[in-house]
């Protein structure tokens, strides 16, 4: 699949929206009036994975800091809630989260790694995050696996979500995922021998539960009525997928850049 706009982060984010609100049904778990479309999937090209809606006011250093988190394997929440104190909600002793995405893809990295580079052509290329049986937690992941496969030079990602929250996590969860694609055609690329470039190709995301709160409905009204531009943004840095320790100097950069700040690529 060609990287075009109908398959960008913002455009498929703003596709989702306007499912969701208009044949979305109404359930409350926990007691929170939510519209919810079951089992659907969203399509976003790896390249172009950051959603730009600026009614949205997405933080963009928080949106880097947690792919980094997560590519570097953490789980300690004092590493990411510096840039989202709300993280610390989620949190059962105070220093770590128990859903984490961090340690069980950089501990099942090298697996999946191992599975393309002996077979491009696997499809046994996963790493699971749900864990059988999980406790009680205020941090159960709404990820349960993600899984690779290399077609025409492509890494494409399927990534299968118990629960999707569209307005709040979507747009950070796409970028991160991408970014786990972009670590693993790094190190695919970095194989001696290698005659060929691996890169990003599509993510598709398909959730059981793909959501709304309520408390969100106004905020995507006036993103309706706005009628923000879909502009196109630039791919992403070919860089940030042949080179593992560009791709996390850059992540580690845009932590702490702000708006007009070049490393923002998808600006340019």
């Amino acid at each position: 699949m060609s990287d075009t706009i109908s398959t960008e982060a913002t455009f498929a984010w703003c596709s989702a929206l306007s499912e969701i609100k208009s044949r979305g049904v109404k359930i409350a778990p926990r007691g929170k009036p939510t519209l919810e479309v079951a089992q659907r999937t969203d399509v976003v090209s790896m390249r172009r994975p950051v959603t730009l809606v600026p009614r949205r006011a997405l933080s963009y250093r928080f949106m880097a800091a947690e792919a980094y988190w997560i590519l570097s394997g953490s789980n300690r929440v004092d590493e990411i809630a510096r840039y989202n104190l709300r993280m610390l909600e989620f949190s059962d002793d105070g220093q770590t989260l128990f859903g984490a995405y961090g340690p069980p893809v950089v501990d099942q990295l090298p697996y999946v790694v191992d599975k393309l580079t002996v077979d491009e052509s696997s499809r046994q290329a996963g790493l699971t995050i749900w864990r059988q049986k999980p406790p009680d937690t205020r941090d159960p992941p709404c990820t349960v696996a993600m899984w690779f496969m290399i077609r025409g030079d492509r890494l494409n990602a399927h990534v299968f979500m118990r629960s999707n929250d569209v307005w709040l996590g979507w747009p950070y969860d796409v970028f991160s995922f991408s970014m786990v694609a972009h670590l693993i055609c790094c190190r695919l690329n970095a194989q001696p021998g290698r005659l060929s470039v691996i890169s990003p190709g599509t993510l598709w995301l398909t959730a059981a539960s793909s959501h709304l709160y309520e408390e969100n409905m106004e905020g995507v009204t006036f993103i309706q009525a706005d009628g923000d531009p879909l502009r196109r943004q630039a791919a992403t840095p070919s860089a940030l997928h042949t080179d593992e320790a560009a791709l996390m100097t850059t992540l580690a950069q845009l932590r702490d850049s702000s708006p007009g700040d070049s490393l923002r690529w998808w600006a340019s």
